[in-house]
């Protein structure tokens, strides 16, 4: 779950909280870590696979859409502003700065 939420951005409660509804839903899988019993895994189900797919088609036709009205430069320059805001670097910046 740690790298997970590290890979979101976002803190492991936060998380925790996301995952309740998509494993109601049944599109993650939550279990014990064998090897370490105080993490969990998260898994997708066959359900949660078919969902991404899904969406994933939803977000590619949407990031066309703004492409063609915003222009491909400046949505290529938002990316990068975007990217540069949750890397370490910003981070480092900002602190020093605090």
């Amino acid at each position: 779950m740690g790298e997970l939420a590290e890979a979101l951005v976002m803190d492991r409660g936060a998380l925790t909280h996301n995952l309740k509804p998509l494993q109601r839903d049944g599109l993650v899988k939550i279990s014990v870590d064998p090897q370490d019993r105080r993490n969990r895994l998260i898994a997708l189900t066959a359900q949660g696979r078919a969902k991404l797919a899904e969406s994933d088609a939803l977000w590619a036709r949407a990031q066309r859409g703004f492409e063609a009205s915003f222009g491909v430069a400046k949505s290529a320059s938002l990316r990068q502003a975007l990217e540069y805001l949750v890397s370490d670097d910003f981070l480092n910046a900002f602190n020093g700065h605090g």
